[in-house]
């Protein structure tokens, strides 16, 4: 389930290396935080 992000959110995650952009949407790199990034910031 995709999660939304504002800029200032996908920017800092992506300066620490754990997402990366694919065109308007950004992947995570590490199925462990595809699972956190999925169980905390979900609504």
């Amino acid at each position: 389930m995709p999660v939304k992000l504002d800029s200032v959110q996908s920017f800092k995650l992506r300066s620490l290396g754990l997402i990366e952009f694919k065109g308007n949407e950004v992947q995570c790199l590490c199925n462990l935080y595809r699972l956190y990034f999925r169980e905390h910031l979900s609504e």
